[in-house]
This record gives C-alpha cells, structure tokens and sequence, in this order.
C-alpha cells in the first residue's frame, strides 16, 4: 500500500512463480520473488490494527532491508537463515494480512519448510549427541560417593569446628538462633533456583536421576512446619519473601544456579552435602535441641516428638542407614568420566565452604542481634538431672513429714475420745 494512500487497496502483486511447487522445488523460491523484489512487502503496510502490525515495528525489519533473505540461498542455506530465528520472535498469522495474498501463501510455505528443517536438525543432533556420549570415556568405577568423602575431609572439618556449629554440639544456641538458621535453609532447598527446584528441573538427567527422591528426602514442607511453629503461621510469608534473603543465603543460592548451568551432574554435590548431612550429623543436632531447648530427657514420653523439628525427620525413609548406603551405592555407579568426577569434588568441597558462611552470618547476626524473635511457648521443662537426687530428697522428707503429722494428729484424737468415754463411764 503506498504511503499516504489513505484506504486505497494496495495493487495486487504479479502471481508467484512457481508457488505450486514450492514444498518441493525450493529453487524457485530463492529464483525471483516479486513479492520481496523491493524489500519486505508489509514493510509499508498501513493496517497497523492488524495482529501483524502490532507484533512490533514490522517496517525495521533487518532481515528484509535488502530485498528478500530467501532469493540467493541454498536449502541449507536457508535451514541456517530461520533456525537462526530467535524463539522470542513474534508469530504472525498470515490470515491477518488480507492485502497482499503472495505474502500470505510465502509464509504458510516458510512455516512448512521450518517445521521439516527442524525435524531433520533435531534428528542430526540426536545422532551428533550420540555420538559425542560414546567418545566419552566413562570410569567404570568413579567411587563419586568415596571421592567426595574424601575430597570433602578438610572443608567438613572447617565446618564442625565453626562457632556456630560448636555452640550448636554444646547445646549452646536459642531459639532466635535456629530459627534464623532453618530460615536461611528454606531458601537453599525450595527458592526459586534452589536445590531442590533445581532437582526437580533436572530429574531427567542421567546423573541426577540417580539420586532424585522427591518423596523420601524433600524438606519443604518439614521447614514451613518448622517455621510456622517458631514464627507463627502470620509471619513466616514475610520471613520467605525472597527480598528477606541474606547475603551468605544468596550466594548459596547463585552458586548452585551457576555450576547447575555449567553441568547439572553439578547438582549431586550439593544433595550429598546437604541430605546426607541432614540424615546423618543432623541427627546429632536435634538431640541437642530436644535436651537443651526443649529441656527433655531421652527416658520423657515427649522424647520422639517431631514438633519444632520436622526438618529432621524423614517420616518416608524406614531404614535410615539402609538408605543412606543405597544413595552411596547410586553415585558410585554414576556415569561420569575423571573430568566431571573431579568438577564434582570440587563442587562439594565449594558445598560446605556455603555452609560454613551461612553458619558464620547466622552466628554474626546473633551477636549484632538483629535475629527475629521467635515465639515464647509454654514448653514442659524438667529440672537438670544433676538436681534430681536432691530434689528428690526434699519431697521425700517434705512427705515424710506431713504423713507423720497426720498420724500424730489421728492418734491423739482416737486417744482424747477413748479417754472421754471412760469418764463417762466413771
């Protein structure tokens, strides 16, 4: 449509040649196109409330600034042209374009060739795939769990020495203070970008399928539970609120963002550190919190309560070392080769380095006291053990006591009334 045309109808084109040919003969589509011979043909189109129009300023198009693309091009030369066709690129409907009825019929014939051009790629790359696995050489025996057993010993060492972690083994923390800590561990298992969004992301990758168990391991919801029982269920959506996220958290949190991009097999480090952590060493930790925290003893009724401890307890695991020796077993039979057993190792050892720096902030925070205040909840609290035989001790001479009282006062009425009735008698 010339410009300034008002609402004249643009002058149809000349017919294509060889358009009823054009799946089959593409020659002809790259020949002449008088369609495209002066540029793009909706380039001057005036129908701007067309879906066509408002997809962008078709008019800027760089792909038809000189002419057609499609004129002087091979077939594989134009397979490169539209597969290099950003996926963002908005689709315009041809059925939309009523003013110019070669443009419409290109189109449908483009689409028709991307969608075979796609299907021969997918099909070149699958076997290019193939054939780059079996020029991996892969260890028959990684030993990824002993790997990072062992690659790990130092930085594990690091951790259990850390402020934080002593005065966690010595029962020494309080309640704002684990708190704080659960809080920071509900962004590294369920945010976004997360450990466990990044499982769930990958869970058909052919190493992290090996150690995916949504069911058995996942702790998003023991770590609500557990913060609901803290915080009160009002305030833990502003606890999570991802502008709540401290600096030691977020570089948690990007770090495992950054070696999943690098390799997904990545992933497997961060789940070992973590989970078998949680069902091993952590273990330890909630028996700290039940005595010192929650003042129980192991011999209490309350002793196997999960309440302010869901995060430790894997209700779907029966077996908990059977399990742990299973979830070996798997990364041992990884299918790794040296290279990515060696990215793994060291992506574990950078595992417990995170660790020991979201210990350090919770520890900092504390001693700035800028720790959110956890709720005061009537807890059944029992006298130290030490004081028990005293205590002990007092009650029994307390009850000595007053049972002797008793019998004194009963004896000397029963007496006062035998010596009455003699009196009497006399």
């Amino acid at each position: 449509m010339p410009e300034g045309s008002g609402n004249t109808m643009p002058p149809m084109m000349p017919p294509h040649p060889g358009l009823d040919m054009i799946s089959d003969n593409y020659d002809d589509l790259k020949k002449k196109c008088p369609a495209f011979a002066s540029g793009c043909p909706y380039a001057k189109t005036e129908e701007f409330n067309t879906l066509a129009a408002s997809v962008g300023d078709i008019s800027k198009c760089p792909a038809f600034q000189e002419g057609c693309p499609f004129s002087d091009k091979s077939k594989e030369e134009l397979a490169v042209l539209i597969e290099s066709v950003p996926k963002e690129h908005p689709l315009i409907n041809p059925h939309e374009l009523p003013s110019c009825h070669e443009g419409e019929l290109l189109v449908q014939a483009l689409n028709a060739f991307l969608s075979q051009i796609r299907q021969e790629s997918d099909i070149i790359l699958d076997g290019h795939a193939h054939k780059q696995a079996d020029a991996i050489e892969f260890l028959e025996d990684p030993q990824l769990a002993g790997a990072m057993r062992e690659g790990t010993k130092a930085v594990h060492k690091a951790a259990e020495n850390s402020v934080f972690t002593k005065r966690f083994l010595r029962g020494q923390i309080n309640r704002d203070e684990y708190g704080r800590y659960i809080n920071s561990l509900y962004f590294v298992y369920k945010y976004v970008c997360s450990m466990e969004a990044l499982l769930e992301k990958h869970k058909e990758h052919p190493t992290v399928k090996l150690i995916y168990f949504p069911t058995e391991v996942n702790r998003k919801q023991s770590l609500l539970q557990d913060l609901e029982y803290y915080y009160g269920k009002d305030q833990v959506p502003d606890l999570i609120a991802l502008d709540k996220m401290t600096p030691a958290v977020r570089e948690y949190v990007d770090a495992m963002e950054s070696a999943c991009a690098k390799n997904p097999a990545l992933l497997i480090a961060h789940s070992y550190s973590r989970y078998l952590g949680d069902l091993s060493g952590g273990q330890i930790l909630a028996k700290r919190l039940k005595t010192h925290i929650f003042h129980l003893s192991e011999k209490d009724a309350e002793w196997d309560t999960t309440e302010g401890l869901n995060f430790y307890h894997f209700e779907a695991i029966g077996n908990v070392p059977e399990f742990k020796e299973m979830y070996r077993e798997r990364l041992n039979a990884a299918r790794v080769d040296a290279a990515t057993r060696d990215l793994v190792v060291t992506e574990a050892v950078k595992s417990f380095q995170l660790n020991i720096a979201l210990f350090d902030e919770v520890e900092e925070l504390s001693q700035k006291k800028l720790l959110a205040p956890t709720l005061l909840r009537g807890e059944i609290k029992f006298p130290d053990p030490a004081e028990l035989p005293k205590s002990h001790e007092k009650r029994s001479k307390k009850s000595w006591t007053i049972a002797t009282s008793v019998a004194v006062a009963v004896a000397a009425v029963a007496v006062g009334a035998l010596i009455y009735k003699r009196v009497q008698k006399a």
